[in-house]
């Protein structure tokens, strides 16, 4: 038997794991904003103090629920994971990580298999260890009956607040929530009134929402006025200090997502429940004003072909059409709502658009079949140009230009033109022949 030599066993450096920590709160409540930060100071200490990590930062959500998955830091903490850059994830509890148990165990699953271990402290569970599924999935239930509960004890007290004829809460410009009843805001009550005040003298949302801005007048929200917020408001039953409770509802406990009431839960109308910033005289001939400037059948009815087609080369937007003294026209659905402040571009009428389209397609007139068929969509610029992109991949350039005033007459107009042209001929000729008379 020949030499036998022991290879003394290699002493490995552990190998340093790259950890990261996540923190969520689900309401924005001061002593728990504290309890917060002190979840991420305390994290992002403890793992830069712990020799054998590598800190790879403190991901935390704050005022966002457990039972949701569209919360910011914990997909782009989930996005690292699939990136490779993590292999430990510590948290504070199954709750802080998710209530919901299918988002939980789809969570950890995909985790398992990109090799990400997740420590839960107040359990003492790692994720990644045999038994880490099964006690996830009874410790995960338990936290959904949880969040269950307390959104049927949320769901009770809103509805005990509405058959008292209460509000449990409310947005609204002009007003302020006190024991569940609003209470009129002088400022904003006064932009209010002025809203329906311009639109009763002919001003539309659009200048109207403009007026405001330039007046600096905000939104409930603290941002600026645009013609969706104005027609809100033209709208709103509650200025005229009548309520309607329940309007809206939320589908499920998980989804939490806004539903509109359609009759499928019950409501409540409380009258005369706070002071009114508009008298109902004035709110039903706003309602007559909306219903007579929208009543226009061709405005609804008419095909539109070019809608989602136009494109705005300067902010992305898709132009819309519009309906202004009998005419069509298409605009940037930015400058729709902003005006100019929000965006350069031009509107262009709806003839000029067809012609222009059909030059493009070299076609004699506008065909919206063959259009639909060949366009993909097309830019409209500000230097009156346009660029068609064909389905095949062919893109076109043309150049537009507004009509003058006589291309753009109608024959009715023309003869009126005429006829003004004939008898200011005629003085003239009078004129004339009356400094002849009095030469002589």
């Amino acid at each position: 038997m020949g030499k036998i030599t022991i290879i003394e066993q290699s002493k490995k450096l552990p190998k340093l794991l790259r950890v990261a920590a996540y923190a969520r709160v689900s309401r924005n409540k001061e002593s728990l904003i504290h309890s917060f930060n002190n979840q991420v100071e305390y994290y992002r200490s403890y793992i830069k103090s712990n020799k054998n990590y590598i800190f790879k930062g403190v991901y935390a959500d704050l005022g966002i629920s457990g039972t949701k998955e569209d919360r910011e830091q914990f997909n782009k903490l989930l996005e690292e994971c699939r990136k490779g850059e993590i292999d430990l994830i510590l948290t504070k509890s199954i709750s802080r990580f998710a209530r919901n148990t299918a988002t939980l165990l789809k969570t950890i699953r995909e985790l398992k298999s990109l090799h990400v271990d997740v420590y839960f402290e107040e359990q003492n569970i790692h994720s990644i260890s045999e038994e880490g599924e099964l006690i996830l999935t009874l410790l995960a239930s338990m936290a959904q009956e949880e969040a269950r509960d307390m959104s049927e004890n949320v769901k009770w007290a809103i509805l005990k607040k509405f058959s008292e004829g209460k509000v449990y809460t409310m947005t609204i410009l002009g007003y302020r929530i006190k024991d569940g009843v609003l209470v009129v805001e002088p400022s904003e009550a006064e932009t209010v009134k002025e809203i329906y005040s311009l639109y009763l003298k002919g001003y539309g949302p659009n200048l109207i929402a403009k007026l405001l801005r330039q007046k600096g007048c905000k939104s409930r929200y603290g941002v600026e006025m645009t013609s969706t917020t104005v027609h809100w408001i033209l709208r709103n039953p509650t200025y005229t200090g009548d309520l309607i409770l329940q309007t809206t509802y939320r589908e499920n406990f998980i989804t939490k997502k806004t539903l509109k009431n359609k009759g499928q839960k019950r409501m409540w109308k409380v009258e005369e429940a706070h002071e009114p910033i508009i008298d109902k005289e004035t709110f039903a001939l706003v309602q007559e004003e909306i219903k007579a400037r929208t009543s226009n059948p061709t405005t609804r009815s008419e095909a539109n072909p070019f809608r989602l087609k136009v494109m705005c080369p300067y902010c992305h937007r898709h132009f819309l059409r519009k309906y202004d003294r009998g005419k069509f026209h298409y605009v940037c659905g930015k400058y729709d709502r902003y005006g100019i402040e929000g965006c350069p571009n031009r509107k262009i009428p709806l003839s000029l658009l067809e012609k222009v389209t059909a030059e493009a397609l070299e076609i004699g007139t506008f065909d919206e079949e063959i259009f639909l068929k060949k366009i993909d969509h097309l830019e409209v610029y500000n230097d009156f140009k346009m660029i068609f992109y064909f389905k095949s991949g062919r893109v076109v350039e043309k150049e537009w230009h507004y009509p003058s005033r006589k291309e753009s007459w109608t024959p009715e107009m023309k003869a009126e033109m005429s006829k003004k042209i004939k008898l200011a001929n005629e003085r003239r000729k009078l004129c004339q022949e009356s400094q002849l008379l009095s030469q002589q």
